[in-house]
Formats: structure tokens, C-alpha cells, sequence
């Protein structure tokens, strides 16, 4: 059907000349027009959120299999096995770039416009390019650099470092250590508040990557620069090597019975022959050859800085240094440029890198001998009743057991994975310590705490330090075991946190072979009026700066204490008398120094046996001063 529009139709009334008759209205002011615009938005939101909610999905996808990828990644990279590394890293760099591009775009920005949706866009953006930026920024280089540092090449041939890999390693490092900062505050500046739980576990991830990250980067940023000139890049240096004896303990770890000289020069080393402080004419000073820092003297009367061998009784690497290079320089004339320590347990870890060492007594080092081998065995079988001969044949045990181990280390005949591994350990344990004349060197070492110095607490963390120094000249710390627990309470009224450290010592001496040890195991237990094979101890405690020490007990009962410090530590020292096969228990109390809770960490003298560190509840009921 046909319909024919009339001449008045709207239809067919001719439109006004320009300029004449009613204006036109604007098509913004036409309610079809916002119509349609409403339509096209909502058809363009629809589609933009598919697309950027398919991108997201995609996103957390590459994410996690990267994250899944990072424990492999490090376990390689652990292993040395660097080939196997840089493949897992091109893996984990191929999610993390493709994460990064999926969050990245126009659309991607739009959708972080809405309500809600939005900020979880933002967070994942920001994530997805952190995590980016942590691989080709900070994980790449180091992988680069570690396979530039081909293990093997690196292991000292003939007695001599190659240094260039070591040098060109420097800048990579530091490169990698900026990029971390940079990346912790990125991380920090994510805002997951409000956004859905697995956006804030992964932040949360991620931050605690870098939390851990960050301060080992510190430390080879730190240890790596130093090397080359520590090895005599720029001029010959001189070292003199302590040995530390735990089995006669000293607050910093065991007695210094034995040293030896090293020189380096551009790489190469040599090791001189042993000075045992037995019979090298090192004498006994009436009163320290170093200044000594206030309170000590009051702690340790006599011992510290007047004989050599006690040049560890104060838990400071920095005091013993400063009286090995006074020896040193009184003794033999000789100016040295520093102080590297480890006792026989270090060795011990050494030594699984190294092939077997037979000594000419029979015996055979290895990861598993060496401790029992160098602080018990060699006191057992040198008994012939001449002090003085049993002496010189064990220091000669001693000599030969490091000049053996030294040949093996600076041979080639070490698997270099495993030594970086004992060396770490060695390190962490405060049974591996270095200190430096070099002002510049030593300052970098104070400022990441790698000097073997006394606990620093702070605004989280109180630490005490828990040291043990045997009285009666014996090696008897041997057979010594020892455990620590910590306590806190909130029971003062003045706010101030009260604090318990509780010392277990055990002497696992069977009573029944205490007079078959030998006299250089047992000491001098008769002079001293002790029974034989008993271990009297010193056992020093340091509170924090500012800290009251407020009693201490043996065995339960209370014990006098007197008023001690350290600089500004105060310090309570008790002395126990712990019989064979028996147990003695000390407790100290302390309240913190200012108002308010805080976290309680112990550094506690590294002897032969190691030391278990437990927290248990703490009874206000039963804190002395309270």
C-alpha cells in the first residue's frame, strides 16, 4: 500500500533558507544523539573490558609460571651450574616480558578508569613490570656475570687468582644493586588496598623477593670491589692468618693458638710457615699493648691484649686484630695489611670441597674428620707426660693440616661450588672473619656488619650477646653442649619490655673416663682446685645499650652479678663449674631500654658443637626486679 504525504506533511515542508526562519538545533541538544553515543559506549565498555579481562587472565598466567620458574632459578644459579641458569632465566624473562606487554596499552589504561576494576588493573600493571624490570635489570646481569666467572678458572691454579673476571664483574654488580633499590620502591609504592586477595599476596611475594635480595646484593656490592685489591691488584699485601681453637673457648670464638702469614700479589699467593704462640717467643705483657675500650679490663682482668693467645677474649674481630698487628709488629718488625680468621669447624666445611688430605700421623682430613681430627684426637694421642714435647708434635699437626689444606684451595683441587657454599656458611656462623688497615675497606665491612663486632639492636629487634670463655686452660669445650632460649613479657610498669635469656650447658664427659684424658684435654684443672674434667666457664652476658640488667640465677638460685659494661653495653658475668656428665642452667633478666615490644635476638660465642637458639613464654611472676 501507498500512502501520498500531503502538502502540509512535516515531511515535505521545505527546510528555512540559511540564515531565515527558526534556527537549527545543535545535535549535542538532541536526545537521539546521547541515545546513540550511551549505546556505543556501553557496547565499547563491553568490549574493551572482554579484551583487557582476557589480557588480565593471560597476565596472571605468565606471572605465575614465572614464579614457579624462580626456585629453579636459584637453585641453579646456587649450584654453579651456570649453563642450566641462564636457559631458566631466558624462560622466566620470556613470561615476565610478556606479562609486562599484556598490561600495557591504551585499553589497559582505559580500564584502569573504573570504579573498583581499575585499581586492581593498576596494581597488576605495576607488578607485571617490577617483576620485568627485577629480571632483565638485576637477575639478568648477575647471571652474565657469573658465566663470565667460569668456576673453574676462578679456583686459584698454581697459587694464583685470575683477577680480571673479578674486576669486570664490578660494575654489573653495582648496576644490579641500584636496580633493586629502585625496584624495593616501586614494590613499596604498589597500593593493594582494596584490590582482590591474590593482587596483595603477590605484592606481598614479591616484596619479600626483594627483601631478601636486596641485602645479599648489598654484601657483594660490598665484598666483590674489595677483592681484586685484597688480592694485590693494585699493590702486594701482607695478611696474617689466625687460627681460633673453640674447643677453648674465648668470647670471639677460641683461643688464638696458632697463625700463619699470607702475601698476595696481583693474584698470586703464598702461605709462610706456622707460628704456633707456643714457640714463637710471643711474650706476656704485663698490661695490653692496645688501648683497651671502657669497661674491659673489668670484665676480662689480665687477659685481654697482654698474650697473644687471648686476643679473642673480647667478642670484637676489631680488638683482635689491633693486638695480632701490635704483636706482629713488636715481635717480628713487620707491618701487615690485615686479619683473617677461622677456626677448625670452617675447616671442616672447606674441607668437602677438597679431595681427602692424609697427614703423616695416619690420620686423613675430610669434611667429617677435620673438627675431631684437629680439637680432640691430637690432644689424645700426644700424651707421653712432656708437656712441652706434646706441644710441639701437636702444633706440628697443626702446621701440616694447614699447609695441606692451603695446597689443596690454592692447587685447583677444590670443586668451587661446594667452597662458596663453606665459605658462606663459614661466614654467616662468625667462624670466618676479615678486617683491614685499609680505612676505606674496613668502613664498607662496618656498614653491612661484616666485621665480628657486638650486636646492634634497633627500633624492631633487641640483641644480646651470649659468650663463653673457658677457666681452667683446657679443650674441654669440646665435649661441651649448649642451648639458648629467649623470653619476653610485657610486666613493668613503666612500659619498658622484660626480657629472660636462659644458657643450658651440658658436659658430656663420661665421669668414668675423665682420668683417661689427656693432660693438654683436661688443663690445668688441679692448680685451679677444680675437679678433673670439669669445664669452669665464664659466661658473659651483653645487654643491649641502655638496657638494666636486672638479676640472673644458676640453677635456680639467685646469683650476685656485678656492675659491668663494655663501652656502652652493660654486661653481667657469671662463672659456673659444670661437672662431668651434669648439667647447669643460668638465667639472665633485662629490661629493655625504652617503652614498648620488641622482637629478641641472641649472638652467642660460635664453639665446636653448635648452639640451638629457642623462644618460650616468660612468666612475669618469676622476672627478677619485678
Amino acid at each position: 500500500m501507498f500512502v501520498t504525504a500531503s502538502a502540509d506533511s512535516p515531511a515535505l515542508k521545505p527546510e528555512p533558507a540559511p540564515g531565515t526562519g527558526a534556527p537549527r538545533r545543535s545535535i549535542l541538544r538532541r536526545w537521539w544523539f546521547w541515545a546513540i553515543v550511551v549505546v556505543a559506549l556501553i557496547v565499547a565498555a563491553g568490549a574493551s573490558a572482554a579484551y583487557v579481562g582476557t589480557r588480565a587472565l593471560e597476565a596472571k598466567t605468565e606471572l605465575e609460571s614465572a614464579q614457579a620458574l624462580v626456585p629453579q632459578l636459584q637453585s641453579e644459579a646456587m649450584a654453579l651450574d651456570l649453563g642450566a641458569a641462564d636457559a631458566t632465566l631466558e624462560r622466566v624473562m620470556g613470561h615476565t616480558s610478556r606479562a609486562a606487554d599484556l598490561t600495557d596499552g591504551v585499553l589497559w589504561r582505559v580500564g584502569e578508569g573504573f570504579p573498583v576494576l581499575g585499581k586492581n588493573l593498576t596494581a597488576v600493571r605495576e607488578l607485571a613490570a617490577v617483576t620485568d624490570q627485577v629480571m632483565t635489570e638485576v637477575a639478568a646481569p648477575l647471571v652474565g656475570v657469573a658465566g663470565s666467572i667460569d668456576p673453574a678458572s676462578f679456583t686459584p691454579v698454581e697459587q694464583v687468582v685470575d683477577l680480571e673476571p673479578l674486576i669486570a664483574a664490578v660494575p654489573a654488580i653495582e648496576e644490579a644493586t641500584v636496580a633493586v633499590g629502585r625496584a624495593v620502591e616501586a614494590v613499596d609504592s604498589i597500593d593493594t588496598e582494596g584490590t582482590i586477595g591474590p593482587i596483595a599476596d603477590a605484592r606481598d611475594k614479591l616484596a619479600a623477593l626483594l627483601a631478601e635480595l636486596a641485602p645479599t646484593l648489598e654484601t657483594l656490592n660490598t665484598i666483590v670491589p674489595m677483592l681484586p685489591p685484597a688480592l694485590g691488584s693494585e699493590a702486594p699485601r701482607t695478611y696474617v692468618l689466625m687460627f681460633q681453637n673453640p674447643a677453648e673457648s674465648r668470647a670471639l670464638g677460641g683461643t688464638a693458638l696458632s697463625f700463619a702469614v699470607i702475601t698476595v700479589d696481583n693474584g698470586a699467593i703464598d702461605l709462610l710457615p706456622a707460628v704456633p704462640t707456643s714457640r714463637a717467643g710471643f711474650p706476656t705483657y704485663p698490661e695490653s699493648i692496645v688501648p683497651l675500650p671502657d669497661g674491659v679490663n673489668e670484665i676480662y682482668p689480665g687477659y685481654l691484649g697482654t698474650f697473644i693467645a687471648n686476643a679473642t677474649t673480647r667478642p670484637s674481630f676489631g680488638t683482635a686484630a689491633a693486638i695480632t698487628r701490635e704483636n706482629w709488629r713488636r715481635s717480628f718488625g713487620m707491618e701487615i695489611d690485615g686479619v683473617l680468621s677461622a677456626d677448625p669447624v670452617a675447616l671442616g666445611y672447606v674441607m668437602r670441597a677438597t679431595d681427602p688430605i692424609p697427614l703423616s700421623n695416619g690420620d686423613v682430613l675430610t669434611g667429617d674428620s677435620t673438627v675431631t681430627v684437629l680439637l680432640n684426637s691430637v690432644y689424645r694421642w700426644f700424651n707421653s707426660g712432656d708437656t712441652t714435647l706434646d706441644n710441639i708434635s701437636q702444633d706440628a699437626v697443626y702446621a701440616e693440616a694447614v699447609e695441606a689444606t692451603f695446597d689443596q684451595l690454592t692447587g685447583g683441587q677444590v670443586d668451587p661450588a661446594i667452597l662458596v657454599a663453606a665459605l658462606l656458611q663459614g661466614w654467616e656462623e662468625r667462624r670466618l672473619l676479615f678486617w683491614s688497615t685499609n680505612p676505606q675497606e674496613q668502613a664498607q665491612l662496618e656498614a653491612n656488619g661484616l666485621t665480628g663486632e657486638l650486636p646492634v639492636s634497633d627500633d624492631e629487634t633487641d640483641r644480646v650477646g651470649l659468650y663463653f670463655h673457658d677457666n681452667v686452660g683446657s679443650k674441654l669445650n669440646y665435649y661441651l653442649q649448649q642451648s639458648v632460649a629467649l623470653g619476653t613479657a610485657s610486666c613493668r610498669d613503666d612500659g619498658r619490655q622484660s626480657n629472660r635469656v636462659t644458657v643450658e650447658l651440658t658436659n658430656t664427659v663420661d665421669p668414668a673416663d675423665a682420668a683417661t684424658l689427656s693432660p693438654s684435654i683436661v688443663g690445668t684443672w688441679k692448680s685451679e682446685g677444680v675437679p678433673r674434667a670439669a669445664q669452669r666457664l665464664w659466661v658473659v652476658l651483653y645487654a643491649p645499650p641502655g638496657a638494666s640488667i636486672t638479676g640472673a640465677t644458676v640453677d635456680g638460685e639467685p646469683a650476685a652479678i656485678a656492675d659491668l659494661h663494655d663501652t656502652d653495653y652493660p654486661v653481667a658475668k657469671l662463672v659456673v663449674l659444670v661437672r662431668p656428665g651434669e648439667t647447669v642452667t643460668l638465667t639472665y633478666d633485662f629490661a629493655s631500654a625504652e617503652p614498648g615490644t620488641k622482637a629478641l635476638e641472641a649472638q652467642v660465642t660460635p664453639l665446636v658443637n653448635p648452639t640451638e637458639i629457642v623462644t618460650k613464654p616468660l612468666d612475669c611472676a618469676t622476672v627478677a626486679g619485678e
